[in-house]
């Protein structure tokens, strides 16, 4: 099992560190590109959620979200009791689609190749792997 572990671990920095290699390419930071990914599937989304969903401080989402407020890249659209909610403007849309494209290709090929290979299915187990890891580690900490 050990060696398991250790291969998915490896796998996970390797991806980790191709997806840090596509932002600093894009000329755009790790933390805008997760920002920008949150925010592209054209819902709304609080700063909260992204900041829950990514690992990324609120301080740092803050900083992003004012900086693309500013850049008319992001609006705010409503509020969600105190958290206000959030959305790609046109120009903010088409900024996205355009710094993404790199990952989101590498992203559909490798996902293609591996369904191909495999199956749909390692999504669902990768998944669960997680919850099972999150359930432990907070049963240990309990």
């Amino acid at each position: 099992m050990e060696d398991y572990v250790r291969r998915l671990v490896l796998c996970i920095n390797r991806i980790d560190g191709k997806y840090y290699d596509i932002a600093k390419e894009s000329c755009v930071g790790e933390n805008q590109i997760a920002v920008l990914y949150s925010l592209c599937d054209g819902g709304e989304h609080s700063q909260k959620s992204i900041c829950e969903e990514w690992l990324i401080p609120k301080t740092t989402i803050n900083t992003l979200v004012h900086k693309m407020l500013g850049e008319g890249l992001v609006k705010v659209t409503s509020l969600s009791g105190k958290e206000k909610l959030l959305k790609l403007t046109e120009d903010g849309k088409a900024y996205a689609e355009r710094v993404l494209a790199p990952m989101r290709e590498a992203e559909l090929q490798a996902m293609k190749r591996t369904v191909e290979n495999f199956s749909p299915q390692f999504i669902d187990a990768l998944e669960k792997f997680a919850d099972y890891f999150i359930a432990y580690g907070d049963k240990k900490s309990d």
